[in-house]
């Protein structure tokens, strides 16, 4: 049985808090003094640009093995499939255009990776015209 991707760009900050508490603090460290984060959150493009692109990279940087990063994705991938155009723009712009203009973080990155993502930062690759970051594609026997 297939679920309903629900993610919609009206609360998506908050599912991804909800999903990784892991950033409460980091979230914390970069709004704390701007925000009551009690009874406020940071727009969308803020916290994914100054929050999980930054503890993403990190990951990434760090090698790339974190137990982290498969479920970082895979949320990544859920805003890569919404019917919401307004979350694969917001993953498009905070996530993809900085990860894809990188080659070595892309290449970490590929692996982790769904069908949805990897379509959009081939996407982005093309746009941007960063195609040679991209990872070459595996070998045909």
């Amino acid at each position: 049985m297939e679920t309903e991707n629900r993610l919609a760009y009206r609360n998506i900050e908050k599912c991804l808090l909800a999903r990784f508490p892991e950033l409460q603090t980091l979230v914390q460290r970069t709004f704390g003094s701007y925000y009551d984060l009690k009874v406020e959150t940071p727009e969308a493009y803020s916290v994914f640009e100054d929050v999980l692109q930054e503890f993403l990279f990190e990951l990434l940087d760090l090698g790339g093995n974190d137990p982290l990063l498969p479920r970082i994705f895979g949320f990544l991938e859920d805003m890569a499939d919404s019917p919401d155009k307004e979350v694969v723009n917001l993953l498009w712009i905070a996530i993809l255009e900085p990860l894809v203009s990188q080659p070595y973080r892309i290449r970490r990155a590929w692996k982790y990776m769904g069908g949805k993502t990897r379509e959009l930062a081939r996407e982005t690759a093309r746009s941007g015209d960063w195609l040679e970051n991209l990872p070459p594609p595996p070998q045909q026997e």
